[in-house]
């Protein structure tokens, strides 16, 4: 991914994240998120009650979409599609808790779980741009 895509992530905090349920119908909601350089990935932490956990624990990865830029009036707009899979790496939850060291006492708590989003596919739209830059995967 163009390294002017992943500054751009580095300045959002929410997206919308699509996980395939075990019944294959979809599941979305807003999340705060953070990115991993090495290999590239989303990282999210979450509550293991919540839907979106269910197809982490029913499966070793699940398909899943993700869009990033939904305000509008925002020029830019990523797309993707790829896989989501719970972590433990620690270097990873570290990376999150970085980007939003208000939730760091909440990450302390029994329920809590963090997972990955690793793209297959992305696109990325600048609609401010004259006559509308679009780069994909």
């Amino acid at each position: 991914m163009d390294q002017d895509i992943r500054e751009y992530l580095k300045g959002e905090r929410t997206c919308v994240v699509a996980v395939e349920m075990m019944d294959g119908s979809p599941h979305a909601s807003t999340v705060h998120f953070a990115t991993a350089e090495d290999p590239f990935c989303f990282i999210f932490e979450t509550d293991k009650t919540y839907r979106k956990s269910e197809p982490l624990f029913g499966r070793e990865t699940s398909r899943a979409s993700v869009v990033v830029g939904t305000v509008e009036g925002k020029t830019e707009t990523l797309q993707l599609d790829g896989v989501v899979s719970l972590t433990n790496d620690e270097t990873l939850k570290a990376t999150y808790l970085a980007k939003f060291p208000e939730k760091v006492a909440k990450a302390q708590g029994e329920n809590v779980i963090f997972f990955t989003f690793s793209p297959t596919w992305w696109r990325f739209t600048e609609w401010g741009k004259e006559g509308k830059k679009i780069r994909t995967s």
